[in-house]
């Protein structure tokens, strides 16, 4: 199998994990982050993953703090892992060093983050990877697992890049992160979107844990009407899971753990949040679907997120 140049944008905890798994497994990698203390780290002790199941250190092949140092090691694929809201002024970047051929996997939670960057560089140059783990910052440069609930999913917008789109899917599972290529990602993102937005809100806007949330019949009554009005959505804009979707949902959701979601963790740092959950709010407006409980939390969100920036 072809040895690929790997640059990947982004050293937090989705980045840094795929980082680690494939230089661990040979792959060449290059990882870029904004932040200079988890570059540093990663410069001097490598990547270490913790978690259940897992304990290991790696190094990686180069790193840098600005995306323009990925132009040195002219990457074949470039992933990118940072959050959504960092997208725009992100690919403005990416335009400076951007080269014909090269392809940028979009390894993002969200709804048509990959349309955003087809609108820039075109289909071809484009896929999207849909993540089933999720980890969290010990340290700069260690990092641990929460879960890993196989598989990851990988689709492409071309058909010229479906041959590609299975040999990466290929050696990210051989790497030790089973991934899957499917012919409809947007089928995936929409179901990854839909669980998260059961949660993500109630948790922001409690300070529960996923497991809290969940175990408490105030805010697991929440969970269920946003994800009733989450599917609803969905089947509108033509993505329907099964008639057991729902009670499957609510099993998986019940089965997290004392994990706070992102969102939670932004909010409580005074971090910009990353509202991936809007597109369904949107969606819902546009279709007649309205998704009050979704909305109404929503704001919730952004009236705290509002008040804990300004005393930041």
């Amino acid at each position: 199998m072809v040895k690929y140049k790997i640059g990947i944008i982004g050293a937090g905890p989705v980045g840094s994990i795929m980082a680690a798994y494939l230089a661990q497994n040979g792959e060449n990698i290059f990882l870029v982050d904004l932040k200079e203390d988890l570059i540093s780290a990663v410069e001097k002790n490598g990547i270490t993953i913790t978690g259940k199941d897992t304990d290991f250190t790696t190094r990686v092949h180069g790193t840098g703090n600005v995306t323009a140092s990925l132009s040195r090691f002219d990457p074949d694929l470039v992933f990118i892992t940072v959050k959504s809201n960092y997208l725009d002024p992100l690919l403005e970047e990416i335009k400076m060093i951007y080269k014909p051929g090269q392809k940028m996997l979009v390894i993002q939670n969200g709804i048509d983050n990959e349309d955003i960057i087809a609108e820039k560089f075109g289909p071809d140059a484009v896929m999207r990877f849909v993540i089933n783990y999720a980890g969290m910052i010990v340290e700069p440069g260690v990092i641990k697992l929460s879960f890993f609930h196989p598989p990851n999913y990988l689709g492409v917008m071309s058909r010229n890049n479906e041959a590609l789109g299975k040999e990466i899917s290929e050696f990210i599972t051989q790497a030790g992160l089973e991934t899957q290529f499917v012919q409809d990602i947007k089928k995936f993102e929409w179901k990854k979107t839909i669980l998260n937005a059961a949660l993500m809100p109630v948790c922001a806007t409690t300070g529960l844990t996923m497991k809290e949330a969940m175990a408490t019949e105030e805010t697991r009554y929440l969970c269920e009407q946003i994800l009733n009005e989450c599917i609803e959505v969905a089947k509108k804009v033509g993505y329907e899971y099964g008639d057991d979707f729902f009670e499957n949902s609510l099993a998986y959701l019940s089965g997290a753990g004392h994990h706070k979601p992102s969102t939670s963790l932004d909010l409580e740092a005074g971090n910009p949040i990353e509202y991936i959950f809007q597109p369904i709010i949107d969606y819902g407006k546009k279709m007649g679907t309205p998704t009050p409980f979704l909305e109404s939390l929503t704001k919730v969100m952004q009236t705290l997120e509002s008040q804990i920036r300004k005393k930041v």
